[in-house]
């Protein structure tokens, strides 16, 4: 038995509908929103991963946030406050995504949650987390005309910047 080959123009015709599906599928995953929902959800699972490498990737060169941290402070209190813990996870609570018009900046918003298990450091962090009503700000910037490209550039949470004062005040007290 012998099958018959389609003609050329229906040929055309399934391979143009083919490759409208694909950019109708694939379009989306190219959009600017989408790429800062992929970094931040890359920053937290470098987190609960303990990556310090893939988060120092993700921060900008110019990091600086609201605990008074550049971007060496910070990958250094992640590590040290996830040390702590020997399950941590981190989920985002009410999240929300504001895009800059021009699709180069943008600020996610949410309430972070720890949890898991570990030191009392650890227990306190997930207790703090837990008591927390107040939205922390992501601030991120892309770095460049791709739109998959995004560097964290600040965090800012005033309930968790006076948790954190305070807990380093404590430490140094028991010379921590």
């Amino acid at each position: 038995m012998q099958l018959a080959l389609p003609s050329r123009r229906v040929a055309l015709v399934v391979l143009g509908l083919v490759l409208i599906l694909g950019l109708w599928l694939a379009l989306p995953f190219f959009s600017a929103g989408r790429g800062v929902e992929r970094a931040w959800d890359e920053v937290i699972a470098a987190i609960e991963d303990k990556d310090t490498e893939a988060l120092g990737r993700l921060l900008g060169d110019d990091y600086a946030d609201g605990f008074g941290l550049d971007r060496a402070g910070a990958i250094q209190l992640a590590a040290q406050i996830r040390a702590h813990f020997v399950v941590c996870n981190l989920r985002r609570e009410k999240s929300e995504l504001v895009m800059d018009p021009s699709k180069n900046s943008a600020v996610t918003r949410a309430l972070m949650r720890f949890s898991g298990s570990g030191s009392p450091v650890a227990q306190g962090a997930i207790q703090a987390s837990a008591a927390s009503h107040t939205p922390t700000a992501f601030r991120w910037r892309r770095n460049s005309w791709k739109p998959w490209d995004w560097r964290l550039v600040s965090i800012d949470n005033p309930d968790a910047a006076r948790a954190l004062s305070s807990f380093q005040r404590q430490a140094a007290t028991l010379g921590l």
